[in-house]
């Protein structure tokens, strides 16, 4: 038992994947014997826990391309560790991140350039908020709401459970 799956591989589908996916999005479903023939023809989003289903499709090579996050524990650190043998055991081309031998134990290495997690550095955020010249600007999904207050006019920082009605 992996991550709370019974079974890796499936033969059939479960009764979710008929009444919803397949109802729904029959005509465009693409399942791995089709990735598998044609694998040029794809490309697909896998995170760290769908790894696994490389096994379906048994691609020989490609390219994967890490754009997320760093590792930021040890943890993390020996998921990459984990996601990059995948990679290698499949043949991938790895772009993104390296994974660093020799030391007391291997490292992940982040490569610059490749990081989409939809964070903006603060020139960033200084630069869309003066090319968008807003009336009103109300920080939220930050760790730094005053910022917002220290470097603009028209700040509304809302505190829990605070509404702002939008006209």
């Amino acid at each position: 038992m992996v991550s709370g799956y019974t079974r890796e591989l499936k033969d059939r589908r479960d009764k979710w994947e008929t009444n919803i996916v397949m109802e729904k999005w029959g005509e465009s479903y693409v399942d791995p014997v089709k990735i598998r023939q044609n694998p040029d023809g794809y490309i697909l989003c896998f995170s760290f826990y769908d790894m696994r289903h490389l096994l379906d499709i048994k691609p020989e090579g490609g390219a994967y391309v890490y754009s997320s996050s760093e590792a930021h524990s040890e943890e993390q650190e020996f998921d990459f560790l984990r996601l990059y043998k995948w990679l290698e055991t499949f043949n991938f081309r790895v772009y993104g991140f390296e994974m660093v031998f020799g030391g007391e134990r291997p490292e992940p290495r982040f490569v610059k350039g490749y990081h989409a997690s939809g964070h903006a550095s603060k020139d960033d955020l200084r630069w869309i908020i003066e090319q968008i010249d807003p009336d009103k600007i109300i920080p939220v999904h930050t760790e730094n709401p005053e910022w917002f207050a220290e470097n603009f006019d028209g700040v509304v920082l809302l505190k829990n459970w605070d509404s702002v009605e939008v006209s």
